[in-house]
């Protein structure tokens, strides 16, 4: 079984060059495997009843930020920050929208297959 993880890896790079599910996953905190092809990898991001872990309403910004490890792009905006991951079906991002305190306030997904941007439910 060893000897077929580097074998596995290789395959789900060749599928996933960039960015994979698992990466996304493991920032938000869910429970999301690189065996799902793209279309079911949306799904699950919009599906309402998965909540991210690693995040809840009303965090610090720094600490809300900080679980985007992976993202392959950050940006900081006076109230917003937009984490972006490439895959081949196109950039999905994420947008992090701020209160006056600088704690996270809302949380949505944008991706060009999504007719407008998706908010994903958080915690409080």
């Amino acid at each position: 079984m060893k000897v077929l993880r580097p074998l596995l890896h290789l395959l789900v790079r060749l599928r996933y060059p960039v960015s994979m599910p698992e990466d996304v996953a493991a920032d938000l905190g869910l429970n999301i495997t690189n065996s799902l092809n793209f279309k079911e990898f949306m799904c699950c991001l919009t599906d309402p009843s998965r909540r991210p872990t690693k995040l809840t309403r009303f965090m610090p910004r720094d600490q809300a930020e900080d679980t985007f490890r992976l993202a392959k792009r950050k940006e900081r905006f006076q109230h917003n920050s937009l984490f972006s991951y490439h895959f081949k079906g196109g950039w999905i991002e994420f947008v992090l929208q701020f209160d006056e305190q600088s704690r996270l306030r809302r949380l949505y997904i944008r991706h060009k297959d999504l007719k407008q941007k998706h908010e994903i439910s958080i915690s409080s």
